[in-house]
């Protein structure tokens, strides 16, 4: 006989005005209750919620997430418990999964689910791609069309109403059995939830970072050691640009990593990619060389620091020394991919060409220049930067072979021959294209040429 679901969805609040409508209506066809605990409102998020039909309750807030959250579980009674946020929601085809998985779960097996989590912009309620467990840069489409990169992770808010399964820690609080891990099922690739929170103007209206920097502190005071706490307690001030600050517990976060941390960890390589650029913007070269040298130890898989490292000797006009950390990035990337590492090197893939392709121009290796710039607008006809960069390449070997002493140049002729691989220069988008390109490069002859 197929077990009775009974589902009750469950949410902490504070100020959730422009959220609670959409946060008690995505999910409210399945639950047989929602219950909202309130910490303190002075907006009409209890008057929104109550007109809703939602049982409110209201519970002083105490610096502690978790004693919010297991009081608003003790109000429950359903045998399924959902406790998203008021910034989460469900779209309406996985919402319809939810009861029939249930069903199908024996009793005596999977205390929890473990759903993906995609961080989308408020305007965004479509993700082309799920997590799967780690945590990525996924695809995500808003309501208008547009495409934008999102981050993307797992998440346990699915899960039986136990008395022994309560949430711990004052922030960023987890399930946990007792002592113990919930047993849980990965349904990642089948639900999604999508979290809005993250949104820049939210958290400035809320203050979340001040609040979380208070919270994390006290958490602290029980676990000063605690990588986890000390990166994000760093990662708060980062996001207020107090880098000093930032740069301190950053240190502190690194000095106290475990050795060994599983290489599919996010937040160990983020403590030197943000030392990288603390250091990097300041600059203190010495201090970004000696966090390059602890983050590739500890994340040899990882491109983003080369990509920062190159970046910055392109940017001081030191080009001897940034070819060999582009061009090692480049390589990482192509053997290990992004995933969840190399993110920054992934989405400026092609900055980092056109880091190197520079760096070979300035280095007067036109030969690989010349060949990296036509391997990429093969792939892609119009970026201009590259075109102008090939350009200037064949200008600058016309100029240092003039008097036939270090061999023949290709001439503006046969420059026009070789882009015509390329480009049609009967077509007026094309030439055009070309024109701009050689006026950028200051290559005269080809101009002319093409006339």
């Amino acid at each position: 006989m197929a077990q009775r679901i009974r589902i009750s969805q469950c949410m902490i609040v504070k100020n959730e005005e422009k959220n609670i409508k959409r946060a008690l209506s995505w999910g409210k066809d399945i639950m047989s209750e929602q219950i909202v605990v309130d910490t303190g409102s002075t907006d009409r998020t209890v008057e929104i919620a109550k007109q809703m039909g939602a049982k409110v309750f209201q519970f002083p807030w105490v610096d502690d997430f978790s004693a919010a959250k297991n009081y608003a579980i003790d109000r429950a009674k359903g045998n399924w418990i959902i406790f998203l946020d008021a910034d989460e929601y469900m779209s309406p085809k996985d919402v319809q999964k939810i009861p029939s998985m249930l069903r199908e779960i024996n009793p005596t097996s999977h205390t929890a689910l473990v759903t993906s989590w995609v961080q989308v912009n408020s305007d965004a309620d479509l993700s082309q791609d799920q997590a799967e467990g780690s945590l990525k840069w996924v695809p995500t489409v808003t309501t208008d069309g547009s495409q934008h990169m999102s981050l993307s992770g797992s998440v346990m808010r699915i899960f039986r109403r136990l008395p022994e399964l309560r949430y711990q820690g004052r922030i960023h609080e987890k399930l946990y059995l007792k002592f113990d891990k919930p047993d849980s099922l990965d349904v990642s690739k089948e639900l999604a939830v999508f979290h809005t929170g993250y949104n820049p103007v939210e958290m400035k209206e809320k203050d979340k970072v001040a609040r979380n920097i208070h919270l994390i502190k006290k958490e602290l005071d029980d676990r000063p050691d605690d990588y986890s706490l000390l990166t994000c307690l760093a990662d708060s001030y980062f996001e207020q640009k107090n880098h000093e600050e930032a740069a301190q517990w950053y240190e502190k976060a690194a000095d106290s990593l475990p050795e060994g941390l599983d290489e599919d960890n996010i937040q160990g390589p983020m403590i030197f990619k943000h030392l990288l650029l603390i250091y990097l913007n300041r600059p203190n070269e010495a201090a970004a060389q000696k966090t390059y040298s602890r983050g590739t130890k500890y994340f040899p898989k990882d491109a983003d620091y080369d990509y920062l490292m190159g970046q910055y000797y392109v940017n001081q006009g030191n080009y001897q020394e940034a070819v060999r950390y582009i061009q090692k990035a480049l390589m990482l990337l192509d053997q290990y991919g992004s995933n969840f590492r190399s993110t920054l090197m992934a989405h400026n893939l092609l900055e980092a060409w056109e880091y190197l392709i520079k760096c070979f121009y300035e280095n007067g290796d036109l030969q690989q220049c010349v060949s990296c710039a036509v391997t990429l607008l093969k792939s892609n006809a119009y970026l201009s930067g590259i075109l102008k960069l090939l350009l200037s390449a064949f200008r600058k070997d016309e100029e240092q072979k003039k008097d036939g002493a270090l061999g023949q140049a290709a001439s503006p002729a046969q420059v026009k021959a070789f882009l015509m691989n390329i480009y049609d220069l009967n077509e007026t988008k094309d030439r055009a294209f070309v024109l701009d390109g050689a006026k950028n490069a200051e290559y005269e002859g080809l101009i002319k040429e093409i006339g």
